[in-house]
C-alpha cells in the first residue's frame, strides 16, 4: 500500500498524534480535533475524518477498558449514546456530501468554538430533569458533528460537565459514546467507499503512536495537572483551526470563481 502523503509529513503526523493523544489518555478526549485538522492541513477534511475513524475504535476501547470501574455511570449514558448512534449515521451520509471546503470550514469554526468554550467559568451542575431532555439532543448533536467533522468532543465534553461527571467517571462515559458512534462511523464510510488503500495504510503508520500516546496519558492521570495539558491543547487547536480555516477559505473562493 502506497502512503498519500511522503516521508517527513507522516513523521510530523505522528508526533502530532502521539502529543494529541497523550492528551486524550489523560482527559479523555482532544486527539480526534487535533488529528483531523493535522489530516487536513496536509490532505483535506475527509481524508483527516476517514484517518481518525480507522483509528477511533481501538483508543477508545482501550480507555473505556481502562475506566470500566465506573460503569455504573451507564444508566445516565443510554439515551445519549442512542442519540448518538443516529446522528453518526447521518453525518457519515453528510461527509459524502458535502464539498471538501464546507467540512474545513465547519471543522475550523468547530474547533475554535471549543477552544473559547473550554475557556468560560465552569457553569454548575443541571437538574435531572433537564439532564433527561438534554442527553438524546447532545448524542443526536455529537454523533452527527462526529461523522462529518471527525470530533465531538466539544459537544460530549460540555454535556458530561453539565450534568457533574468529573475524572475517571468523565472519561467513562465519554468513552462509551466515542466508541459506540466509532464503531458506527467506521461501518457507515466503509461502506460508503470512503476508506482507501492510502488513507488505510497512512492510519496504520499513525496507530502505534497514538497507542503509545494514550497509554502515557493514562499512567499520567493523578499525576500531572491537566489543566497544564488542556492549554497545549487549547494552542494546538486554536492555530490548526485558523490554518484550516484560511485553507478552506481559499477552497470556498476557488469553487465560487474568485481568485485571491
Amino acid at each position: 500500500m502506497t502512503l498519500p502523503v511522503d516521508a517527513l509529513v507522516v513523521v510530523i503526523l505522528a508526533m502530532v498524534f502521539l502529543l494529541g493523544s497523550v492528551i486524550n489518555g489523560l482527559v479523555g478526549f482532544g486527539l480526534a480535533l487535533v488529528a483531523v485538522n493535522a489530516v487536513a492541513t496536509f490532505l483535506d477534511p475527509k481524508s483527516g475524518v476517514v484517518v481518525i475513524s480507522l483509528i477511533a475504535p481501538f483508543l477508545s476501547s482501550s480507555q473505556l477498558r481502562y475506566n470500566w470501574a465506573y460503569f455504573h455511570s451507564w444508566s445516565r449514558l443510554r439515551s445519549m449514546v442512542a442519540g448518538a448512534v443516529v446522528g453518526s449515521l447521518l453525518g457519515a451520509q453528510l461527509l459524502v456530501l458535502l464539498p471538501t471546503w464546507a467540512i474545513g470550514i465547519a471543522l475550523g469554526v468547530f474547533t475554535v468554538q471549543f477552544t473559547i468554550d473550554r475557556l468560560r467559568r465552569e457553569r454548575p451542575q443541571v437538574t435531572q430533569r433537564t439532564e433527561r431532555r438534554l442527553a438524546p439532543v447532545a448524542g443526536l448533536i455529537g454523533g452527527t458533528t462526529n461523522s462529518a467533522l471527525g470530533a465531538s468532543g466539544p459537544i460530549y465534553g460540555s454535556y458530561l460537565y453539565a450534568i457533574g461527571l468529573r475524572g475517571r467517571e468523565f472519561a467513562f462515559g465519554i468513552s462509551v459514546v466515542f466508541f459506540v458512534q466509532a464503531m458506527v462511523r467506521l461501518f457507515s464510510l466503509i461502506g460508503l467507499g470512503q476508506v482507501t488503500a492510502p488513507l488505510f495504510a497512512l492510519a496504520l503508520a499513525l496507530f502505534l503512536p497514538s497507542f503509545i500516546g494514550q497509554h502515557i496519558g493514562q499512567y499520567l492521570q493523578g499525576r500531572v495537572d491537566p489543566k497544564l495539558f488542556q492549554r497545549v491543547l487549547l494552542a494546538v487547536l486554536l492555530l490548526s483551526a485558523l490554518n484550516l480555516l484560511l485553507q478552506s477559505g481559499r477552497g470556498a473562493l476557488a469553487a465560487l470563481g474568485v481568485g485571491l
